[in-house]
């Protein structure tokens, strides 16, 4: 990760369609399901759920946490390798690789 990056500072995106609820003490994640022409069409004929249940484990729980828009990507590192130590090495990768699902998917972004 460039050095830089490590200065920036993951906040969840403020959007009302994005609940994260506590569920056995991990938060699980649910958000409108984005479709595109052919899964809207599918939908109609079979159905389905309008929205995504993204259940986190402790390690992604911690994470989601820190994203509050006050510490930076290097806070969250050092943190998490702090909490769980060798249980989630190599941590930087981890973290990197979560933060990059929650950027793809409009879940947080980067406050400078």
């Amino acid at each position: 990760m460039k050095e830089n990056l490590l200065n920036y500072k993951p906040i969840k995106t403020d959007n009302n369609e994005v609940k994260s609820i506590y569920e056995n003490e991990t938060v699980t994640l649910i958000y409108p399901k984005k479709f595109g022409r052919i899964e809207k069409w599918i939908k109609k004929k079979i159905g389905g759920p309008e929205e995504l249940r993204r259940p986190l484990d402790k390690y992604t729980t911690y994470i989601w946490e820190l994203c509050n828009g006050k510490n930076t990507i290097g806070d969250i590192i050092s943190k998490f390798d702090g909490k769980f130590g060798e249980e989630v090495a190599p941590a930087d990768v981890r973290v990197q690789a979560f933060i990059k699902q929650l950027l793809e998917l409009n879940l947080i972004s980067f406050d400078i």
